[in-house]
């Protein structure tokens, strides 16, 4: 084999005066578990410990709700009126658009009242009027 000018040793040729073999490859003495292995062990528990970026993502974009309380009606109730007292003064709207929705809003809490009394309220239907009970009277 020829490298520009000068002659390549073959595998058989010598290397260097009174050596005839190539020497072996060094072999890399690795323990049992390797550090490779150790290290690819380590990846795969951290990341079953840590869920990947995308997921992260995931769960910032819709958070679990920790407290149930929080969708309560009472509550939807109390940040509309908190809409309507302390974020709607503070607009930068004119006096008609600021008039349209605190009206809405009123309007939305004055629904969002009435359903709650009816949930909270026997049917009238289901009262009895000569003190029977619905089912006594069928």
């Amino acid at each position: 084999m020829r490298i520009g000018e000068r002659e390549a040793p073959d595998a058989g040729q010598r290397l260097a005066p009174g050596v005839t073999d190539a020497p072996a490859p060094r072999e890399r003495q690795t323990p049992a578990g390797g550090d490779f292995t150790h290290a690819v062990d380590r990846a795969q528990q951290r990341r079953g410990e840590h869920p990947a970026l995308h997921q992260q993502l995931a769960a910032l974009a819709s958070p679990a709700p920790s407290d149930p309380a929080s969708f309560s009606p009472a509550r939807s109730l109390d940040l509309l009126q908190h809409v309507v007292d302390s974020v709607l003064p503070r607009l930068e709207a004119d006096a008609a658009t600021l008039a349209d929705a605190t009206t809405i809003l009123d309007e939305e809490i004055a629904w969002r009242q009435a359903w709650e009394n009816r949930l909270h309220v026997p049917l009238a239907s289901e009262r009895a009027t000569d003190g029977e009970t619905p089912e006594e009277r069928s």
